[in-house]
């Protein structure tokens, strides 16, 4: 069943649907660039807790159709600049230190698998031992058949 919109709805918002318009391409950043209106409502739906609390609300209190909001999230362009917004976003310093506070605490008070978790994030900072095995055949080798040995595993990085 399809709702019916009473005029007053049709005059908070200005008509347009939503679609791709308003994007510029730059030269200078060689990407396109999103409407000033798309990306208050990216703000938005990246920010926590949301104000106003639905994705109608914010469209009627940034007086465009309720439905535009719907249709921006569809755009390649603006699901592109969403994710690397979210990325952005996700991987700050402060975000991360947060949770890996949160995890510190837990573990101290006895929470195994936030001991684990916590532990598995440091050891990406600790310095790795390297494990050396000698083989008894390079000992022999002289100094050229050494040279020869390691031109010939490291040519194919070059």
């Amino acid at each position: 069943m399809a709702t019916q919109r009473s005029t007053s709805d049709a005059v908070s918002w200005k008509g347009s649907n939503g679609g791709g318009k308003g994007w510029n391409w730059d030269n200078q950043s060689n990407s396109w660039l999103m409407p000033d209106l798309q990306s208050q409502f990216l703000d938005w739906l990246l920010s926590d807790p949301k104000d106003p609390a639905t994705r109608v609300a914010w469209a009627q209190e940034n007086g465009v159709h309720p439905d535009s909001p719907k249709r921006w999230k569809r755009d390649k362009r603006f699901q592109e600049e969403w994710d690397r917004r979210a990325r952005e976003k996700n991987i700050s310093v402060d975000r991360v230190q947060s949770v890996v506070d949160s995890l510190h605490k837990a573990a101290v008070n006895g929470d195994v698998k936030a001991a684990n978790l916590y532990l598995q994030y440091i050891d990406r900072f600790t310095p790795k031992r390297i494990v050396r095995n000698e083989d008894a055949e390079t000992k022999s080798l002289s100094d050229e058949d050494l040279l020869a040995e390691l031109q010939s595993l490291t040519k194919d990085w070059v």
